[in-house]
């Protein structure tokens, strides 16, 4: 999963954000998202995995939260992340296909995102609307955090009605 996300944001990324923006996204404070940072990020969500010859190339997570508004339980994809390599080869769709056949099962009311450049036209294309631009503050180093000097992420919130 580590590979799989670094490989996506660090090559795949790399026409949307600029190489400090990717080493933010892709690293906490200088340091690698390691198997058991992502071990730990997807404990609490449904993953679904894609693999070409016993290879891991993409993975897609369902988190599932409570929304006041509605009364009701929501779903959040929480990542969905392609290799390079197998980028418009239809895995992201595969996987995400998976997620909103399970979010309908659960009878969900809706699915959020929170989309990159990247991914914002995937998400539009099926079916969501995206509400808001956001600006998220990353941290290369601990010292830039210490000293306030960060890099300003942009990506999306979406948002898709399932009922």
């Amino acid at each position: 999963v580590a590979a799989v996300f670094n490989a996506s944001v660090m090559e795949g990324a790399q026409e949307y954000y600029s190489l400090t923006e990717r080493l933010a996204w892709a690293q906490n404070q200088g340091e690698a998202r390691s198997d058991a940072y992502w071990l730990a990020k997807l404990e609490d969500t449904t993953t679904w995995v894609a693999l070409e010859d016993d290879k891991l190339v993409g993975f897609i997570s369902l988190r599932l939260c409570p929304d006041k508004e509605l009364d009701c339980l929501v779903g959040e994809v929480d990542c969905l992340f392609v290799h390079p390599e197998y980028g418009r080869a239809g895995v992201a769709t595969h996987l995400y296909l998976a997620l909103l056949e399970e979010s309908k099962r659960l009878n969900l009311k809706r699915l959020t995102v929170e989309a990159s450049y990247q991914a914002r036209p995937f998400f539009e294309k099926q079916g969501f609307n995206c509400i808001r631009r956001n600006e998220l503050r990353r941290y290369l180093t601990a010292e830039d955090k210490q000293n306030d000097r960060a890099q300003v992420l942009v990506n999306f919130s979406l948002i898709m009605s399932l009922s």
